[in-house]
């Protein structure tokens, strides 16, 4: 016989709940700024049932887009995986065992090193790979150096890329050509007010740097608005004006994106087969196909795919999400890739799967575009296919901790019990945009997927520079923190 009084009390306790859910909620979200959008969306029973806020809007990503493209260069290409860079010479200038046909010096034929998009090599490891040469007897080339740049096809430079960023080195571009994070340092002196600006770069840096309408200020006229600005060209001239404030001690230090990396890459070979002693008679040129028959005399593999993707989703290097991402199209689709196609190879890649990205929209692999658009519910199921499967992929282990590593490692939100050390996630920041998804252990020492996506951040000028300076924590922390310490203690919110 059925229990009447059990099941009215057991529905009363259900619609207290609720309510009292409901509550929380409304409490919660009373912290989040005033026009900001907050998309929530959590499971603890492997998604038969998920639940936060508004978690089929779409927002954006932001860096937590690098999880994606993460997760399929473990599935797709493998964690081993290695980006290979080549130095090939004429097949008439190889033996059949590989050695070279060296006369008195002078190797006939042309010669070609074919970048491949590393985004960590660096021009020690070419001039290692051109050393070979050396080492070989070369000391002539009579042909001529060919730089192959054509591995990855289309702009370097995605959709919706913000273009006074494009000067600033987390906007490097993943060019077929990388040498060096394609960035560099200018090391800018102004000792004296009004007095003239003098620009110091690394030893065998190909860029030039104009200060001639650069004015030194003092240090209020500086933060009072009158800012430093920089044009820049596509053959690496980087053109500074507007204001400096005063540098008495010690030069102020700038880091700036390569905007040509084809001249870039030129240049720094130029520079490295004439250090090493050898000449090219046909010089260094740049090209996009292979010239004549070309055979592989040498190459350098970057680090294993878990090891680049590992500091990728640490610091959140765009360069490294974004050549991976074009790498994982060329290697699909077998041709040059281009970021839409590199995008329809991520999608169809996690569709084999079972994740389901729908009406996403995938325009790069680092978030770096704002025109990237996701859903909580989606990216949930992305963090969900890899807490499933991470016995596998072994890829929770390459997020940061919070209050340990990476972009967790100081966030404000997290440096407290119950989160501290147990919030392993990827951050998301653009300009209005503050993300998390990733996962964390709750009371019971589940591990928890979660998605926290706060978009449309904006605040009055004086908060504003307040949080430029570093001088008060991010506003929408005591939201942020709300929320995952509810989801710790096992809150389940619905507010679809």
């Amino acid at each position: 016989m059925l229990n009447l009084k059990n099941i009215a009390l057991s529905l009363c306790a259900t619609m207290l709940f609720s309510a009292a859910s409901a509550d929380e909620l409304s409490e919660i979200n009373s912290k989040m700024p005033s026009g900001a959008a907050n998309g929530v969306a959590y499971s603890y029973d492997d998604l038969a049932s998920v639940y936060g806020q508004n978690m089929d809007d779409y927002y954006r990503p932001a860096s937590t887009q690098k999880v994606i493209t993460a997760l399929a260069a473990l599935l797709y290409l493998g964690p081993n995986y290695q980006i290979k860079t080549r130095l090939l010479v004429n097949n008439n200038a190889i033996s059949s065992n590989g050695s070279l046909f060296v006369n008195n010096g002078v190797l006939n034929g042309d010669i070609e090193l074919e970048f491949r998009g590393d985004p960590q090599l660096k021009r020690t490891d070419i001039k290692n790979l051109l050393d070979t040469l050396r080492k070989a007897g070369v000391r002539k080339i009579n042909g001529t150096l060919y730089l192959n740049y054509g591995y990855f096809a289309g702009h370097d430079y995605a959709e919706g890329w913000s273009w006074d960023d494009l000067s600033k080195c987390f906007t490097a571009p993943p060019a077929s050509i990388i040498i060096d994070g394609n960035c560099t340092s200018i090391q800018l002196h102004a000792k004296t007010i009004g007095g003239p600006v003098t620009a110091v770069v690394p030893a065998n840096t190909p860029i030039t740097v104009d200060t001639t309408e650069l004015e030194v200020v003092t240090a209020s006229e500086f933060y009072g608005g009158c800012s430093l600005d920089m044009q820049r060209d596509s053959h690496n001239v980087y053109r500074l004006s507007g204001c400096i404030p005063v540098q008495k001690k010690e030069p102020l230090g700038i880091s700036v994106a390569i905007q040509d990396p084809n001249e870039w890459g030129q240049k720094i070979v130029s520079g490295l087969i004439r250090d090493l002693g050898i000449t090219v008679s046909g010089g260094v040129k740049l090209t996009r196909k292979t010239k004549g028959v070309q055979i592989q005399y040498a190459s350098y593999l970057s680090q294993p795919m878990h090891v680049m993707l590992k500091r990728c989703l640490l610091k959140s290097v765009n360069i490294i999400a974004d050549s991976v991402a074009k790498t994982i199209g060329t290697v699909y689709y077998n041709r040059p890739a281009n970021y839409y196609m590199s995008s329809i190879a991520i999608r169809n890649i996690l569709k084999k799967h079972d994740i389901y990205l729908g009406n996403a929209t995938v325009i790069d692999g680092s978030g770096l575009s704002p025109h990237n658009l996701i859903t909580p519910r989606q990216m949930l199921n992305v963090l969900e296919f890899i807490k499933l499967h991470n016995d596998e992929i072994h890829m929770i282990e390459l997020l940061p901790v919070a209050g340990v590593s990476g972009t967790l490692g100081g966030r404000g939100s997290l440096m407290k019990a119950p989160l501290l050390k147990n919030v392993t996630a990827k951050t998301g920041t653009i300009d209005g945009v503050s993300n998390l998804a990733g996962f964390l252990k709750d009371n019971k020492g589940r591990t928890v997927p979660f998605v926290y996506f706060m978009n449309n951040l904006s605040y009055d000028e004086k908060t504003r520079q307040m949080i430029h300076a570093k001088r008060i924590s991010k506003p929408h922390y005591p939201h942020e923190r709300m929320i995952l310490e509810a989801i710790y203690n096992e809150r389940k919110f619905l507010n679809p």
